[in-house]
């Protein structure tokens, strides 16, 4: 085992973020390495690490250097600079670089990441992808600012032992969309109050139709939610997202759609079920 660190760029959304610095984390606690978060404010995550969640221990968060801002653009395009984009990580001397399309190295045991890490002295993990490689410990890092703590707190007063948090994604997820649709999560609802008379759900949507649809239907007694900026290209709007998922993490059980890591984090987060409500694939 040598020391060292591990520089991490966590790509895509929320939820991925999260997921993937639980994975850095881990391997950098088993490696004895420090860990280096460069964060990346972009139009699909407009804010700042610190404009979302307090600086946990042990960790290093900076906004994302300017030469590593050139190579995530670079990536874009990877396929028509013929390798520039490789040739350009080089330049920074890691000894070991994971991306994302070694992804299935790592599913189908092809790669050992830990053992990789520990090997290593200079270390860049970009990725968005999940790994078995976390302690569920580590998700209770995250604690959200004060101000986004009250706001969580205001919401989960309402909270019984009897609410369930219900996650619908919809906007640019297609294949959440797809399989997980709008109609099915009705039907569940409609199903656990005919069960349950006294149960209540917090909603989680990133579709506003959704959520009018649901408290007409069901009443604001039922379907308890708060009022939100929909759009990730603000930062209010990635701050409402975090409300979104610490209320879901202190409900009793979330419903959450496919092809979503959103309620599977707020799952690790409260150490509650998750259950996706899918439907079948159709020939």
């Amino acid at each position: 085992m040598k020391n060292g660190k591990i520089i991490l760029i966590p790509t895509s959304g929320l939820a991925n973020r999260i997921r993937i610095m639980a994975v850095a984390i881990n391997l950098a606690r088993n490696s004895e390495k420090k860990i280096i978060v460069y964060w990346d404010k972009n139009i699909g995550l407009h804010a700042h690490f610190d404009d979302l969640f307090e600086l946990p221990p042990g960790i290093t968060v900076k906004k994302i250097p300017f030469p590593y801002k050139i190579w995530l653009k670079m990536r874009q395009y990877s396929s028509k600079l013929l390798g520039v984009d490789t040739w350009y990580i080089r330049l920074f001397k890691y000894d070991f670089v994971f991306l994302d399309n070694m992804a299935e190295q790592v599913w189908h045991n092809k790669l050992n990441l830990q053992v990789e890490v520990d090997k290593a002295t200079k270390v860049l993990i970009c990725s968005c992808q999940e790994f078995n490689y976390f302690n569920l410990e580590d998700y209770r890092l995250f604690m959200p600012k004060a101000i986004l703590r009250e706001s969580i707190d205001r919401v989960c007063h309402n909270f019984t032992h009897n609410t369930i948090g219900v996650h619908i994604r919809a906007t640019d997820n297609e294949v959440s969309k797809q399989f997980s649709p709008f109609n099915i999560f009705m039907l569940q609802i409609e199903k656990e109050i005919s069960q349950h008379p006294h149960v209540t759900f917090f909603l989680s949507t990133d579709e506003p139709e959704y959520q009018e649809k649901l408290v007409k239907k069901f009443g604001e007694d039922i379907i308890l939610y708060h009022e939100k900026v929909f759009g990730r290209n603000v930062t209010s709007g990635i701050q409402d997202a975090v409300i979104d998922l610490f209320c879901l993490s202190k409900t009793s059980k979330i419903y959450g759609s496919y092809y979503s890591s959103f309620s599977e984090v707020a799952g690790r987060i409260g150490n509650i079920p998750v259950e996706v409500l899918k439907i079948e694939e159709k020939n």
